[in-house]
C-alpha cells in the first residue's frame, strides 16, 4: 500500500503476539496453513500436497494467496521469515525478513484476528484501508 516491496503479498500473515513467546507461538500455530484474500478461491491458488499445500502456479500474477508453515510465510513472488512481533490491543504487527530470486526486504506487516479463519490485513496509517484474508480447507 505504501510501495514497500512484498507488502500486498506478505501481509496478511502477521497474527501474532508480542513479546511473551508463548503467546506468539500459540497464534503463528494459528496461522498454519493456506490463506487467501476475499473475493478469490482457494482452488484457484493452492492444491493439498500430502498433509501441506503448495502454490498452483506461483509465477501467476493473479495469486493472491499466501502460505504460512512454522515461521516462514510463503508468497507468490517470495519468502518471508517472522523475526518480531508485538501487539497492541487486537491488533498485531510483525516484522518480516523476506527474499525473492533477486532481492532481500524487511518490512513491518499489521492485520487483526476476525476469527480462526478469517484475519484482515491493513496499513497503520490508512487502517480504514483493508483486505480480510480466510483460510483454505480442502
Amino acid at each position: 500500500m505504501n510501495g514497500k516491496p512484498y507488502r500486498g503479498a506478505m501481509a496478511g500473515i502477521v497474527l501474532f503476539a508480542g513479546g511473551a513467546g508463548h503467546v506468539a507461538a500459540a497464534s503463528m500455530e494459528a496461522l498454519q496453513g493456506a490463506w487467501t484474500m476475499n473475493g478469490t478461491g482457494c482452488e484457484d491458488n493452492f492444491e493439498k500436497r500430502g498433509k501441506g499445500f503448495e502454490y498452483k502456479d506461483r509465477s501467476s500474477s493473479l495469486t493472491t494467496g499466501i502460505i504460512v508453515s512454522g515461521s516462514r510465510v510463503l508468497g507468490p513472488n517470495s519468502s518471508c521469515k517472522a523475526e518480531k512481533i508485538s501487539q497492541n490491543g487486537d491488533r498485531f504487527s510483525v516484522l518480516l525478513s523476506c527474499s525473492d530470486a533477486v532481492l532481500f526486504s524487511s518490512f513491518s506487516a499489521s492485520f487483526r484476528v476476525i476469527d480462526k479463519t478469517h484475519f484482515e490485513r491493513f496499513d497503520p496509517q490508512f487502517p480504514e484501508i483493508s483486505v480480510i484474508y480466510y483460510k483454505c480447507e480442502f
